[in-house]
């Protein structure tokens, strides 16, 4: 549904058939994660898996940034207490969880990151258009690769048994 005619832009607001609260949500599920991963990469003691969570977020960095201009650019701006409550509960999650370990942080961010994949194709349902489609194909590249890397490490990592 559109703003009536010289309402200010709400979240629910639809811009060219654009619904915007679903890219809200994402920049929001986005600081949730770089808080998590953020607490792990600071705790890991892996170095290739710290490079491929930093490599990860760098890249979702970057797709956040482009729907938050994307999203100003509409009149809607996330709102600062909301992300960094987001972010500061994946910070205190990161912290509960990361002294299990190195391969149990790595499970998590693997176990985590295949979920919210799976619901952000799941929000797409029919108002997929342009812009929601290239967000979406950046998320799933991101992922894609940060899932392939994550597998492979704890491949190579797992503790040998005898024969």
């Amino acid at each position: 549904m559109s703003a009536p005619s010289g309402a200010p832009p709400t979240a629910t607001t639809t811009v060219s058939a654009v619904p915007l609260r679903p890219l809200l949500q994402d920049v929001y599920l986005q600081d949730l994660v770089e808080g998590l991963y953020g607490v792990y990469v600071q705790r890991l003691r892996d170095d290739p898996a710290r490079e491929i969570l930093v490599a990860y977020l760098r890249a979702e960095s970057d797709r956040r940034l482009r729907i938050t201009r994307f999203l100003e650019a509409h009149g809607i701006r996330p709102g600062i207490r909301v992300r960094r409550l987001f972010a500061g509960a994946g910070g205190l999650y990161g912290r509960a969880t990361a002294w299990l370990g190195t391969r149990v942080m790595l499970r998590i961010a693997a176990s985590s990151t295949r979920r919210a994949s799976r619901g952000a194709c799941a929000a797409l349902g029919r108002a997929a258009t342009p812009d929601l489609l290239y967000f979406a194909s950046l998320r799933t590249r991101n992922v894609s690769d940060l899932l392939q890397d994550l597998d492979q490490r704890l491949i190579d990592t797992a503790p040998r048994t005898g024969s």
